[in-house]
């Protein structure tokens, strides 16, 4: 046997074996250093490192957990307004977020050399492939090729979020997704009512007459918009509070049976953090709602309650009747008071000269209606748009180029849509354009209640599904005064759409 010597060892073996410690403290040593310089920077050089820092470690995450991306994108997505507003940059985070989801999957496909997507329902893939060609048929009127191709990508985002949300193998990872809408909505909740009641200050068109609070808008920069965003979103948060409360009500009672109530209620103890935290979403998003001050918000609530509640009940048919005679007796006695503002326009709207007639060249505008005649002089431009393309439309994503074209002398300011959707999509794609949208969300809305009345699924999907349907009747209702796909909400629709295609496929699996 040759013998060696501890000289013929390497000196940084032999170091390393003296100073067993010494890599260690060279590390942490090295960390404190770059610590201590980086807190020296300037504050601008600071706050450029950590965003720096921060990009670095969601970028390795994301590249690790591809769904990570998803929920981080449904969470930095509503901050679009504000970043434009503010950063001024050409791409906002959360489609940057989202593309780097979508390189995220695109590398674990080639790595496992599978593509695993869970096939949609027949019936919404076929309405969704007619309603997208349609918009894509519409490049041919288009004014602005730029608008028509953000619209187009955004249905696409929509369908590419939906087929990942339903494609992954784990449903425990879509808690991922879940967990970013009840965060993202309870971050935008919370800050929509600081802005309201807490801060005291706040732009001046935004502030109620007569008090000294203002109307929240979170990171949306207007009311409306927000509104529908917590209209999105409470009705979820909701539908997970009474599944969480009916799943601790149950284990509870058979616990009880066994053990004692601190026992069960140590045992129960996750689904009590969720009953807690999805009630909590869910009463800050009403609030928040109702803080808006958004009229097209507070209609979708109504309509997303009454759908949540016929969702969930046995016999719902027998519910609409009881509901629709009470409503009737109400408003005919006058037991229901509507705010001025609500009364004015529902005023306008069955006066024939103004209101069907559409024509508000002269009207008498006040501080009570001028929202309303500002939103019928948009219509009245989108009706003379139908007028000009019946077919085809304007192309989509063009009422706003094309407004000037169409608009009323006193009315300069083109607001982006029609403030009716409905509207907005006649006059962007013509009757092929709304036939096709209403097919698709006719669809959308027949297999989701389906699948919240189903029983060959599990009671979770079945009660998200009715959440879901909440959020699709207050989209059809909020519709009818304001446009939703803005502000990256569509990728909180197209996730929606992949828990509903879940649920079918779960059905279809049982």
């Amino acid at each position: 046997m040759a013998y060696h010597s501890v000289l013929d060892e390497p000196v940084a073996a032999r170091f390393r074996r003296a100073w067993p410690w010494s890599h260690l403290t060279a590390q942490v040593i090295t960390l404190s250093v770059v610590g201590v310089a980086i807190a020296l920077l300037p504050q601008p050089q600071l706050i450029v490192v950590a965003a720096f820092i921060v990009a670095l470690l969601a970028l390795a995450v994301i590249l690790a957990e591809p769904v990570v991306g998803l929920a981080l994108a449904l969470i930095v997505g509503p901050f679009q307004p504000l970043e434009r507003v503010t950063l001024q940059l050409p791409l906002d985070s959360g489609q940057i977020v989202l593309a780097l989801a979508l390189v995220a999957y695109a590398f674990r496909w080639l790595a496992a050399r599978r593509f695993s997507l869970v096939r949609p329902p027949l019936a919404i893939a076929a309405a969704f492939a007619a309603f997208l060609a349609a918009c894509l048929l519409s490049f041919f009127p288009a004014r602005d090729f730029r608008d028509w191709a953000t619209e187009c990508i955004k249905w696409m985002q929509i369908g590419a979020v939906a087929l990942l949300v339903a494609g992954e193998a784990d449903s425990r990872k879509r808690w991922i997704v879940l967990g970013a809408i009840l965060v993202s909505a309870a971050g935008q909740a919370a800050f929509g009512l600081i802005q309201a009641d807490a801060r005291g200050f706040g732009p001046p068109e935004f502030r109620i007459r007569g008090t000294d609070a203002y109307r929240a808008y979170g990171t949306f920069e207007q009311p409306n918009p927000f509104g529908g965003f917590m209209g999105l979103t409470w009705p979820v948060a909701a539908a997970l509070a009474l599944w969480a409360t009916a799943q601790v009500w149950s284990k509870w009672r058979a616990g009880c049976l066994r053990c004692s109530m601190r026992v069960a209620g140590r045992a129960h103890g996750p689904m009590l953090l969720l009953l807690a935290v999805s009630a909590l979403v869910a009463a800050l998003c009403v609030r928040a709602l109702i803080a808006s001050g958004s009229r097209g918000a507070l209609v979708g609530a109504a309509a997303a309650g009454a759908a949540l509640f016929l969702a969930c009940v046995r016999q719902p048919w027998r519910w609409v009747g009881g509901v629709f005679v009470l409503a009737l007796a109400a408003f005919a006695f006058d037991v229901i008071n509507l705010p001025a503002s609500l009364e004015a326009q529902l005023q306008y709207f069955s006066d024939p000269s103004s209101a069907f007639g559409l024509d508000v060249r002269n009207a008498h505008v006040t501080p009570i209606t001028f929202s309303t005649v500002e939103r019928l002089a948009h219509w009245q431009a989108a009706l003379r748009m139908i007028e000009f393309g019946p077919w085809l439309g304007v192309g989509f994503g063009n009422y706003a180029a094309a407004y000037p074209a169409f608009r009323l002398l006193p009315w300069e300011n083109a607001l982006g849509h029609a403030h009716n959707y409905y509207l907005n999509i006649f006059a962007e794609t013509g009757a092929v354009g709304l036939l096709a949208y209403l097919a698709l969300w006719m669809t959308v809305i027949v297999v989701t209640w389906q699948a919240a009345r189903r029983r060959g699924i599990s009671a979770f999907s079945s009660v998200l599904c009715a959440g879901i349907l909440g959020a699709w009747a207050h989209l059809a209702a909020h519709h009818l005064f304001d446009k939703l796909y803005v502000a990256n909400m569509h990728l909180l629709i197209g996730a929606y759409l992949g828990f509903v295609f879940a649920a079918v496929a779960e059905a279809g699996a049982a």
